[in-house]
């Protein structure tokens, strides 16, 4: 748990994550304090805290808080206050470079929020809808906006960004559930006219994500359902960056679930792709990965990373994801109980040994069947592991949710294990979550065991 504050169905709790460096990750979220406030905050995985909750809006009601990195090592933040688009520009340790300012304003908002990206200048490219369209504007921060277009035949519906050398991606809508693409230069130059993308949709949702691959080739991870087919659908899109052309359409098979809050990542090197979306199949609620080639095979089959089917406290919503040059995945979403009326905004950490990016041909990630008994589960004193269906290992390793080893257990069968509930500090561990895994990261298997006072 990172983050907690009260539930506000009107802002919806939106929140964003970027990393600088390997490990430093900036938060900026829309409900600080219980009211509408604009929040940031900087903190290790493990959960040091770099730069301490602040509120970066003015005091006023503020909402719909996105962001982006700029030039490697700082964060540029965005939000509304109102109608009117403020942004604020962070260094790597949270520290103020530009002062909350005004960017734009206009008087028909439809879908609020603001998707950007910067270029090798250091220059915000973004793009928002406005009563025209969807409007594309670059300016430099400190500075002001320096290049406004409308794109042509958009419809202000939806909109995303993704910059890529000299190249400019835009993903957005011509009409109704009629999803485009269009490329810019950086001159503000149309170089590839708009295309379009899915044909003969029903309902085009209004989420989306995108990412570039080391190919230059754009990607759109999108959510829609089909004219006469049921159900709802995540696809991905896949767009020649030379051409514009459509090089792949594929759907992402989730049977019997429902996905939002898409999120697609360049893994190291940009030759894979991660994906981490939300699902849900009636009350159950998951938070499912996979990675894919560049020619759209999974690597790593879709599977819940983390699984709330068996906690009462679920309603997840608003998951954002980062990734570092190491292929470690970071994410966060909020965790919600309506009953009570409050959330919790959680890190989610996925080490990229875990993922299997480093291994190669000749080590190949073996997938093991099998199971982590748990004697007891709540348990208050001890709790004792017992391994089933895999190899004997000599480590079980416990981690709490901010993703620090908390515990190595050993067994002199290697299939048995017992926690008494004490760090390797030899200090008690506090109540919550941990997740128990084989120290051999070969046995992907993993068990969730909570700790009672």
């Amino acid at each position: 748990m990172i983050t907690q504050d009260s539930w506000s169905y009107i802002s919806e709790q939106d929140e964003r994550i970027q990393i600088t460096g390997s490990d430093t990750l900036h938060q900026v979220w829309s409900i600080l304090d219980n009211q509408s406030r604009i929040g940031y905050k900087v903190y290790l995985p493990d959960g040091t805290v770099i730069f301490p909750e602040t509120m970066i809006s003015n005091d006023v009601w503020s909402a719909y808080s996105t962001s982006c990195i700029v030039n490697q090592d700082s964060v540029a933040l965005f939000w509304r206050e109102g109608v009117p688009i403020w942004y604020s520009l962070r260094d790597s340790a949270g520290s103020g470079l530009v002062a909350a300012s005004f960017l734009s304003s206009d008087y028909y908002v439809n879908r609020p929020r603001v998707e950007a990206a910067s270029d090798s200048l250091g220059r915000i490219h973004c793009v928002f809808e406005i009563s025209a369209g969807v409007c594309y504007a670059v300016f430099d921060p400190g500075t002001g906006e320096m290049l406004r277009d409308t794109i042509p035949e958009s419809y202000p519906e939806i909109s995303n960004i993704c910059v890529d050398g000299n190249r400019v991606h835009i993903f957005y809508t011509t009409g109704y559930d009629l999803p485009a693409y269009i490329q810019y230069d950086l001159a503000g130059t149309i170089v590839i006219p708009p295309v379009e993308l899915v044909q003969e949709l029903d309902f085009f949702y209004p989420q989306s994500s995108v990412t570039v691959d080391n190919d230059g080739n754009f990607w759109c991870f999108l959510r829609y359902s089909r004219e006469g087919v049921p159900g709802i659908f995540l696809s991905l899109v896949k767009i020649d960056g030379e051409s514009g052309a459509v090089l792949l359409e594929q759907e992402v098979e989730t049977p019997n679930q429902v996905g939002w809050f898409m999120n697609i990542m360049p893994g190291p090197g940009g030759d894979t792709l991660y994906l981490m979306w939300l699902a849900y199949f009636q009350s159950d609620h998951y938070v499912y990965f996979s990675i894919l080639d560049k020619d759209g095979n999974f690597i790593e089959e879709p599977y819940p990373a983390y699984d709330y089917s068996d906690e009462e406290v679920q309603n997840l919503t608003c998951l954002d994801a980062t990734i570092n040059a190491d292929g470690d995945v970071y994410a966060i979403w909020s965790q919600g109980d309506v009953q009570v009326g409050g959330y919790w905004i959680v890190l989610g950490w996925l080490d990229h040994n875990w993922v299997g990016v480093e291994h190669s041909e000749t080590e190949p990630f073996v997938t093991e069947m099998g199971s982590i008994h748990c004697s007891s589960n709540p348990f208050e004193e001890s709790v004792l592991l017992t391994l089933s269906g895999i190899p004997a290992t000599d480590q079980l390793l416990v981690f709490n949710t901010s993703g620090r080893l908390v515990r190595t257990l050993e067994s002199s069968d290697g299939s048995t294990f017992l926690w008494d509930g004490f760090s390797s500090e030899g200090e008690e561990a506090p109540s919550g979550l941990y997740m128990v895994i084989p120290e051999d990261r070969s046995i992907k298997i993993s068990a969730p065991v909570v700790k009672l006072d």
